[in-house]
């Protein structure tokens, strides 16, 4: 595999852009999971839209800041189990 400072720009930024995605929805997941928190619940708690938790935790979307904002908000105020 080519090296990101090999690649042309637009292409090293979509494949860095792409991890970051992922590595946040890996994040997200495993935080909710260590909190025993349903999608369901963390929509119904933050407003964020079921479809978009999905989509974010499997890198597919990017959340607003807002959204992050609020659902990093609850998340701090959960105990892990």
């Amino acid at each position: 595999m080519m090296e990101l400072m090999e690649m042309p720009m637009e292409e090293a930024r979509r494949i860095t852009r792409h991890r970051m995605l992922k590595e946040y929805g890996a994040s997200l997941l495993q935080r909710r999971k260590e909190r025993g928190i349903t999608k369901i619940e963390l929509f119904e708690r933050t407003g964020v839209s079921i479809s978009d938790i999905s989509k974010a935790e499997l890198g597919l979307f990017e959340l607003s800041e807002e959204q992050k904002l609020r659902i990093s908000k609850f998340l701090r105020r959960q105990r892990i189990i």
